[in-house]
This record gives structure tokens, C-alpha cells and sequence, in this order.
């Protein structure tokens, strides 16, 4: 009796090697078909969809590590929809480049000007307005010199082509100098409500 179940374990593990050794060459070159699809549009969506390349890298190393620790089955699972998730990317690219490119366009329009004139105001500024305390004052001037320096990282971001980062920094931009314009009771364009 011992022997044939010596005997069986035996042939259970004979017939499982081949079957691993398959699954695992499918494995992997799920893998590498996603990373080949990725480096294909990466250089493009990188600067326009981040994200969504951040979460299919992540995929991908989540496959890899599957296949490290012999779940073969777990990396095609992970890998088996990043196809479709690529070229969906893709497709989507030219349209997501127009919505970042007119949102860029707009905070260019409206931004410099209200941060030049917001630096303006509070430049002429010898202490708090009324109904401001000193600490909060101090505040709002941290908060604009932190979004002179954040305007100039967007713009760096945008002349290198990098626009989701660019409108990203922008929109902190645009609610911080509208906050303060607030809290100085200035006027806030249109444009930047």
C-alpha cells in the first residue's frame, strides 16, 4: 500500500512538471506582450495619463512577482486584460492631450495676471489687513510665494510636454491665489472661479 502511494505521488509530480513549465512560458510572455504594448505608447501617455500608466506598471510588477513566487496562474490573470487596457490608453490619448491642452490654455490666460496682481497687493502690504492676524497674514504670504514656485514647476512641466502634471499644478495654483484673493477681499475673475 505505501508503495503505491510512493507510486502515485511520483507520477502526480511527473505529470505536474510539464504543465508548470507551460504555464509559466504563458506567463511570462503575457508579460512581456504588456510590457512591449506599454513601451509603445508609454513616452506620450506618461505625460498625459499618468495614472493610468503608474497602474499598469504596477500590474505588471504584480505579475512578475507572481511568476518569482511560481504563481503562474496569478500573473495571467493579472496580465490577461492589460491588452485591452493599453490600446483603450491609446485611443484615448489624442482626445485626454485636447481636454489637458484647452485646460492648460485657459489657466494660462487667467493666472499670471491674478498672481502678479495678488503679489502686487500684498508687496504693498506693511502689516495684516483689518480682521487678519499677523500669523494668518504671514500665511498668505507663504502661501503665495509657495504658489509663484508651484506656477513656475507647471510651466517648466508644460514646456517639456509634461500636461497632466502642468494642469495639476496649475489647479493649485488657480485655489490658492483664488483663496487669498478671497481673504484680501480683492476681485476674482471670472476665469478663474
Amino acid at each position: 500500500m505505501k508503495r503505491f502511494g510512493l507510486l502515485a505521488m511520483v507520477l502526480a509530480v511527473v505529470l505536474l512538471l510539464p504543465a508548470c513549465g507551460v504555464q509559466k512560458k504563458a506567463a511570462e510572455t503575457a508579460v512581456t506582450t504588456a510590457e512591449t504594448s506599454l513601451a509603445a505608447v508609454k513616452d506620450q501617455a506618461v505625460k498625459v495619463v499618468p495614472d493610468e500608466v503608474k497602474a499598469i506598471e504596477d500590474t505588471i510588477a504584480a505579475a512578475k512577482a507572481s511568476i518569482e513566487q511560481g504563481e503562474f496562474k496569478a500573473a495571467i490573470d493579472a496580465t490577461k486584460d492589460l491588452p485591452t487596457k493599453i490600446q483603450e490608453m491609446q485611443g484615448g490619448l489624442a482626445a485626454k492631450t485636447e481636454e489637458l491642452q484647452a485646460s492648460w490654455t485657459a489657466l494660462t490666460a487667467a493666472l499670471p495676471g491674478a498672481v502678479a496682481e495678488l503679489d502686487q497687493k500684498v508687496g504693498k502690504m506693511k502689516k495684516a489687513p483689518a480682521g487678519m492676524d499677523a500669523a494668518a497674514f504671514d500665511g498668505l504670504k507663504t502661501g503665495l510665494a509657495d504658489a509663484k514656485t508651484k506656477w513656475a514647476e507647471a510651466e517648466a512641466a508644460a514646456g517639456v510636454g509634461n500636461l497632466a502634471e502642468a494642469v495639476a499644478k496649475g489647479t493649485e495654483v488657480k485655489t490658492a491665489v483664488t483663496d487669498a484673493m478671497g481673504k484680501l477681499n480683492m476681485p476674482v475673475a471670472d476665469a478663474l472661479k
